[in-house]
């Protein structure tokens, strides 16, 4: 296997980083309507599927995690800095008085999955339960918006006053005003995608050189039979 092989094996978990990003701006500065939705959509598919393409393009188990688990929590992380990014050119801080704080709970399922460390061993899934708290907020603000706002932590009590951050669009939940930077969350985000992709060349650098080989992941066994076909 050569080096353009090797660099080809990584196109999965690049192209999975550039989604994260591009769903991230769709998500908030997409069109509206409709047509906004739809891209949304697709623009999730689009980032989801290529994650789970650099899951299963890996030959070994645990790198297959090591490139999937970077790769969600890019996509998170990017979705995170695109918004502070907006929130920083578009949005506005209002001195609001805080009505009402209302802690509430949720319960939060996660669905866990071990995949199998030889061929033909489908794994275990398990799932997990935690609760959550979380505080919603009723806020007077000068200009009647927002009017609400909800946040992980306790950040004031009835009577108080504080900066909120808002979007005038709409299209962005508000939240306390703080010194957020957006260049230190595409940082992060960047660091997440790195780390996959360096994992994915990791994997593939070890077939190159024969080490613990094993038979070919789903994805590649696919692509082989398609490049086969006449």
């Amino acid at each position: 296997m050569g080096l353009r092989n090797i660099l080809w094996r990584s196109a999965p978990a690049v192209l999975a980083v550039a989604a994260a990003f591009g769903w991230a701006y769709v998500n908030v500065y997409g069109p509206s309507g409709w047509v906004g939705v739809v891209l949304w959509i697709l623009s999730l598919v689009v980032a989801l599927a290529l994650t789970a393409l650099a899951f299963f393009w890996c030959s070994r188990a645990l790198l297959s995690l090591a490139v999937a688990a970077p790769l969600v929590l890019c996509l998170n992380l990017a979705n995170e800095a695109v918004t502070r990014q907006a929130l920083a050119e578009r949005g506005r801080v209002s001195e609001c008085l805080v009505r009402q704080e209302t802690p509430q709970q949720r319960t939060v399922t996660e669905t866990h999955h071990r995949p199998g460390t030889s061929p033909g061993d489908p794994g275990s899934t398990w799932t997990s339960t935690r609760t959550e708290t979380f505080y919603e907020y009723r806020l007077a603000c000068p200009q009647a918006r927002p009017d609400a706002m909800t946040t992980d932590t306790s950040v004031a009590k009835a009577g108080a006053v504080i900066a909120v951050r808002w979007d005038p669009a709409g299209r962005i939940t508000p939240r306390p005003a703080g010194n957020d930077t957006p260049a230190t969350g595409f940082m992060n985000a960047a660091l997440m995608g790195g780390v996959a992709v360096l994992f994915s060349l990791v994997d593939a650098v070890l077939d190159a050189t024969g080490f613990g080989r094993r038979a070919r992941p789903p994805g590649r066994r696919l692509w082989g039979r398609l490049r086969r076909r006449p």
